[in-house]
């Protein structure tokens, strides 16, 4: 998975602590040919996702050709705003094009300060925002989780991690939840932003949590210099002036500098066999978990990242073998229908969970 990060001003006027640009930059803006230079060396590859970091001032017009560039190189494209951002200094335009917005919500403050600009962009039918709570290992476990409950209120997604760029804490807030009675705890999932992640479901309510660092580690930061490097704590940076293929390559492809002494843990998957040789593989189980949880076929893949096309012919191919129907679509209602687990199913989801637990148990007494 690659990842391009744009920082494209130095300025800032917010107050979100622990922010690793805060004091390092000036008041400057990305030039212009930074962007441009990077795609001619790309030779067509695109980005999967591309990042825009807290684009301040939002209105000067270089941010909406800074945006288009990186569409052009990117899949998708997510931009990071804090949370005391005034819609009266924000593209609209922009915010509504891209595929998320999401609102950084810093330690020590109250999420309630941004409920102007998230109802003016769900005034304006832009949906795609989610709440970024930001948890570091100094952060108050119980902040975090009195922020989810005001975020759950207003229904917004919730993703929580570290500022980018730094170690996450993502253990530290699992340990810190894992003994309610409400929550429960997912599997590994897939990737996203720099870091690998997971559903932890509070009271049924999805929230994502940012775990380790992605490895290996493939993404590129641009600074409002137009210094290119593999992160703000990277050690080796070029001038896009002077940037090569084999430059970018190099910077593309090197280590992590935070994973100096990577640490190597167990996954675990958990597949079943029947006695006549037919398999069901760990991640339809996890898909299985997910359709009990949404409701929803479509929200369980999307979660976990995959297509549901793909993916309903897989639970047919199995249905199909097994001679037993595992999921149903019902239409109509509220809700323009959903999607439930049979009986068999929801048999073998409890016998899934049931394992798992027992197998996480025993990791978590040896590791």
């Amino acid at each position: 998975m690659g990842v391009i990060v744009v920082q494209p001003s130095g300025r800032c006027d917010a107050t979100c602590a622990n922010c690793i640009w805060r004091e390092r930059l000036s008041g400057v803006m990305l030039p212009g040919d930074v962007l441009p230079r990077i795609a001619s060396l790309l030779d067509g590859f695109r980005f999967d996702e591309g990042i825009l970091m807290c684009p301040n001032p939002f209105l000067h017009p270089k941010i909406k050709i800074i945006y288009d560039e990186l569409r052009d190189i990117s899949k998708r494209v997510t931009v990071f705003i804090p949370l005391t951002a005034s819609l009266s200094n924000l593209r609209v335009d922009v915010l509504a094009d891209v595929d998320m917005i999401s609102i950084i919500v810093p330690p020590m403050i109250d999420i309630k300060r941004g409920d102007t600009l998230i109802r003016a962009l769900e005034s304006r039918g832009i949906d795609h925002i989610e709440a970024y709570l930001v948890f570091n290992s100094s952060s108050d476990p119980g902040e975090i989780l009195r922020k989810i409950g005001e975020c759950m209120k207003r229904g917004l997604r919730i993703t929580v991690g570290p500022s980018l760029f730094s170690p996450p804490s993502g253990d530290m807030f699992i340990e810190s939840i894992s003994a309610r009675k409400d929550v429960e705890l997912g599997l590994h999932y897939g990737r996203k932003y720099l870091y690998s992640a997971m559903k932890v479901f509070l009271n049924d309510y999805p929230i994502t949590l940012l775990m380790s660092p992605m490895d290996p580690c493939r993404h590129l930061y641009v600074n409002p210099y137009g210094i290119i490097s593999k992160c703000p704590n990277s050690n080796f940076s070029v001038s896009y002036r002077e940037m090569t293929r084999e430059l970018l390559r190099k910077i593309f492809f090197s280590p992590c500098p935070n994973n100096k002494n990577p640490s190597f843990v167990p996954k675990v998957e958990i597949s079943f066999v029947t006695s006549s040789g037919i398999k069901i593989p760990g991640d339809i189980m996890e898909l299985l978990e997910l359709i009990s949880q949404t409701r929803s076929f479509r929200a369980a893949c999307k979660i976990m990242g995959v297509s549901p096309s793909t993916y309903w012919e897989r639970i047919r191919d199995i249905e199909e073998k097994l001679g037993r129907r595992l999921i149903v679509s019902v239409k109509g209602g509220r809700k323009k229908g959903i999607t439930v687990l049979t009986g068999v199913a929801l048999d073998l989801l409890k016998e899934y969970q049931r394992i798992r637990e027992r197998v996480l148990l025993s990791l978590n007494e040896r590791f």
